[in-house]
This record gives structure tokens, sequence and C-alpha cells, in this order.
């Protein structure tokens, strides 16, 4: 099991550091000790080796992200990181999000050991202790993700560990990878087609926090996402960002070192009702993800999803000049973005299966 499409921030222990809360054997797992700079390095060099174990593209994450991510404090979720040693040494990382206004009946959970440290115990525990954790706070359903090549959604050991653990499989999303640069012109050829079909409506890039009138808008269209991208057997609500949170989640980024770049499409009325996010990391700029994308359904049929796209790409060839590569996610089953990020050049590099497990009180 690996990270989820993406990037969830939120902080909070249950359990001091050092508690035994789940092993077996030589395996102990407890809280991780997060103000501990020594322990969170050793993490990081866990997950780190993990997500990045037979996958030349993976997105790094870094030290400094990964330390505000434990260390900081939301209002939107509450997170449980829990650390696995093998004979004393960090073998693995569990990372469990508790959402606080919103899909509360879940929690999503990350579960990295190092691979030189697998088959020992290590992961089994960790998914033990987050089970535990799912029923003691009440909630019904533990969701999970982890990235197999293409060809190998049945019999990769991710799978089968998945299965063997009581996980049952839900949706199957497919990275996609676009080298960069892309050629201005394509860019601009793009760009001009996309305009024939949304006339009056304006398309503009902002580089951190969207201006002030905007952000609402923007809150409820992002809001949508959840519920209109298909989630295969995940029934997801309506989520709950708002100025108040936008900000937060914008503050947080900032103390990561990271960068959103905002593009969105305006209706003649001015409010936002499509919408790119792509982010930039001061500590990987080669590496950029694409966090969102989408079109409210009243507006669909206007090549709204193509125009925020194309601007994205071409401010970020602005701002960000370094960058090699953006990575993004889509349901397989969503032909329309799918559609435009192969128009746009993006090849697929391996599948992204998401697990869940009902957990019973």
């Amino acid at each position: 099991m690996t990270a989820p499409s993406a990037p969830r921030t939120a902080t909070g222990t249950t359990t001091a550091p050092g508690t035994p809360a789940a092993g077996s054997g030589d395996v102990v797992v407890r809280t991780l000790a997060v103000h501990d700079d020594a322990e969170v390095a050793a993490a990081h060099v866990a997950v780190t080796a993990s997500r990045n174990f037979q996958r030349p593209w993976a997105k790094r994450l870094s030290l400094r992200e990964l330390t505000v991510d434990l260390r900081d404090e939301s209002t939107v979720e509450r997170l449980e990181p829990w650390v696995a040693l093998v004979d004393g040494e960090v073998a693995g990382l569990a990372l469990q999000w508790f959402p606080l206004l919103d899909n509360t009946r879940f929690c999503w959970v990350e579960v990295d050991v190092h691979p030189r440290l697998r088959g020992r115990g290590a992961g089994s525990a960790l998914v033990e202790r987050v089970v535990d954790r799912t029923r003691e706070e009440g909630r019904t359903t533990v969701l999970a993700e982890t990235h197999v090549p293409d060809g190998a959604r049945v019999d990769h050991p991710h799978v089968r560990f998945a299965e063997r653990h009581g996980f049952t499989y839900a949706n199957t999303e497919i990275r996609r990878i676009l080298d960069l640069p892309v050629d201005p012109a394509r860019l601009e050829q793009l760009a001009a087609t996309a305009a024939t079909g949304h006339g009056s409506y304006r398309v503009e890039s902002y580089v951190g926090r969207l201006p002030e009138e905007l952000v609402a808008s923007y809150c409820d269209c992002s809001n949508q996402l959840a519920v209109d991208a298909p989630t295969g057997d995940v029934d997801f609500e309506e989520e709950s960002l708002s100025p108040e949170t936008y900000a937060e989640n914008l503050d947080r980024m900032t103390r990561q070192g990271r960068a959103m770049v905002h593009t969105v499409a305006l209706a003649p009325s001015g409010e936002v009702v499509a919408y790119n996010d792509l982010v930039v990391s001061a500590d990987d700029p080669h590496d950029v993800s694409q966090w969102g994308t989408l079109v409210r359904r009243e507006h669909r049929g206007r090549r709204l999803g193509m125009a925020v796209k194309v601007r994205g790409l071409q401010e970020l060839a602005r701002v960000a000049p370094a960058a090699q590569r953006v990575q993004t996610c889509n349901a397989e089953q969503n032909d329309q973005m799918v559609g435009i990020n192969v128009e746009l050049g993006f090849r697929r590099v391996e599948a992204l299966l998401a697990y869940q497990r009902h957990v019973e009180g």
C-alpha cells in the first residue's frame, strides 16, 4: 500500500511515543515521535525507499514536506503516524488520516516499509494498528491505494498483501506523465482551438493564492471533485473546503516549500466554473504534481477542461522553467479527462489501485 493520489495534511497522536501499540516477535508498532528529528528522518528514509522501489518516476516527498505534515495542526483532518521498528530499526511508517469535516465514516492510510526490511511482519503490524484505530474511532471504512505495473493488477505482491488483510478492490486510476517542455506553438494551437468553444469565458492563472473575490466559488468548484470524478465502489460525499481552510492549506504548503499554480475558468458572471491545480516543490523542482481538474457539470461541452490545462502548462513554463515533467492520475473510465491528457501528450506509466476494508465495531 502506498500514498494517496492526492496529498492530505493534518496531525495529532493518541499514544505516547514509545508506547507499544501492536507488534509480534521482533516487530513493534508505536506512535511516531514527531518532534524527534532523528526518528522523523529515519521514517523519511524508509518511506522514500519504499515509494521509489522499482518506480523510477516516483514523486519524491522531501523531509521538509513530511515534517510539516507530521507536526502541523489542521482543522480539516487529524493525522496519526505509526512507526514500525524491526530489531529497533525504523522499518516502516503508516500515516492514518481522519477527516473531520466531511466523509467522516472513512479514514485514509498510507503504509510504507523499507524494501530491505520487508517480509519481517512490519507491514502487517502497521495495517493491524490502523484497522484497530479505525474501529476505536467509530469509523467504518479504511481506504488505501497502491501503485503497481499496469500489467500486474491481479498478482502483484501489493495486491496480494491488501487482499490478505481483508481489503477489497474499489477502483483503478492510471498514472500518466507529461515530459516537459511542451512545444509552445503546440500549446498555443490547443488554446486557440479550445477558445472557439468557450467563447466569453475567461481563463486566468495565479501562482499562490487566488484573488479574494474568486476563493469562494473556487472552493465550491473544488468540493465537487470527490463526487464528480469516478471513484468506483467508493461513495464519497462532497468535500467542505472553505475560504478559511483554503487559506490554512496554502499556509501549510508555503511552509513545505510548495507553490500552487491555480488556473481557473470564469463564467461571464465572474465565478469559477472550472479549474486546474499544479503544485511545484522547491525541494523537487523537476517533478510537478497535477492535483485536480474539474469543470462544473452545467458548464461542460465548452472545451474548458482543455483550456485550463493548457493555460496551466503555459504558466508553469513561465514560473518553473526547471520542471521536467508533470504527473497526474485519472480513473481509467474518465474518458473525457483522459482524452484531454492524451491529446496533451501524457504517457501512461502505472496503475494506481484503490482498496477499502469495511470495519465492524
